[in-house]
């Protein structure tokens, strides 16, 4: 159900095919949410079904013409409707298969599981060289701009990504350490 609101809060910002859609996520929101572009299409239907998007027909030679999206009134009022309304439980609840293999590796050599802990601390390090520089780039945007510019909100959404990592980056470091003494 998210993707859909997902979907009309990308299309307030321009019109767009699905596979526009998908391209625009995976730039911008995969870090937290991400869809297969066959997913993006059955809800782009869905979609222009509840009336929530209409879209124009561009014609292309040689190849199928494309379906350009746009929200409608409609879906607008929905897109909001939904920011509005807050779920009671803001924390979702996750599932998470590194926590599940440490839970369980009583049976794995210490030196074995701390080679997965540095192998999950390389994958975050490589996160955070990916999201330092996008903090920094709208860090640069949002100069001279109010917190009504869609990059402060970005940025926001960015800010929690670098946090999660060099969290995750410590709380694995300090489980090595702790493997190390029991060596």
């Amino acid at each position: 159900m998210t993707l859909r609101y997902i979907i009309l809060g990308l299309l307030n910002y321009m019109s767009m095919t699905g596979y526009d859609l998908k391209v625009f996520m995976d730039r911008s929101i995969n870090f937290f949410w991400s869809a297969e572009l066959s997913q993006i299409y059955r809800e782009l239907s869905k979609l222009e079904g509840l009336g929530y998007v209409n879209y124009r027909i561009e014609p292309q030679e040689g190849r199928p013409d494309k379906k350009i999206y746009s929200i409608s009134q409609e879906g607008n009022i929905a897109f909001i409707e939904w920011l509005r309304d807050f779920p009671d439980t803001l924390s979702t609840p996750s599932r998470n298969e590194f926590l599940v293999r440490i839970f369980f590796s009583s049976k794995l050599k210490k030196e074995e599981l701390i080679l997965h802990f540095e192998d999950y601390i390389r994958e975050l390090t490589k996160e955070l060289k990916i999201y330092e520089p996008i903090d920094k780039k709208l860090s640069e945007k949002l100069i001279g701009k109010d917190c009504e510019d869609d990059i402060f909100y970005h940025k926001l959404t960015v800010k929690r990504g670098l946090s999660f990592a060099r969290s995750e980056i410590s709380w694995a470091k300090e489980c090595i350490e702790e493997l190390k003494k029991i060596l």
